[in-house]
């Protein structure tokens, strides 16, 4: 007889500065290079930004997930309070277990009770298939805006 394996519970927290070496390999890991003052940067951003748009998620006591985000109204002429993903990260190795959506979800829950917001954008290239079905998994559909850059 074989015994069903019980999930461990995912806890999702807000990020402390403790945590900058775990979410600098996670991201080492899924790029293939490191950006140590890339996330020294964000972490001193996220220090003096609302706690509740930058979360890691952890299981056995591990750091294994992260979500950074904001919130603004009015941007980029949408009306009203908007949330917006800026980075998401789950090791490789704990994909699939529900680790991005808690992320995703935490992010949404605090965002609509600190803020108001009802809905959540985020940017994702195309080429990035994977990134692009994760949110499209999750319940996020392509909108109405058009990325531009210059030439």
């Amino acid at each position: 007889m074989v015994k069903a394996m019980q999930r461990k519970a995912i806890e999702i927290r807000a990020l402390r500065r403790s945590d900058l070496q775990a979410v600098t390999e996670i991201d080492e890991i899924i790029r293939g290079f490191s950006r140590p003052d890339y996330w020294r940067g964000r972490f001193e951003s996220a220090e003096s930004a609302a706690p509740w748009a930058s979360l890691v998620a952890e299981l056995d006591n591990r750091v294994v997930g992260f979500v950074f985000g904001w919130s603004g109204s009015w941007e980029f002429g949408v009306p009203g309070e908007i949330g917006w993903i800026d980075i998401i990260g789950v090791h490789p190795v704990y994909r699939r277990h529900g680790i991005g959506r808690a992320l995703v979800n935490e992010f949404k829950r605090l965002a609509k009770e600190m803020r108001k917001v009802e809905k959540v954008f985020t940017l994702v290239d195309p080429e990035e298939i994977q990134t692009a079905n994760f949110f499209a998994h999750i319940g996020f559909a392509r909108g109405k805006l058009i990325h531009m850059e210059t030439i």
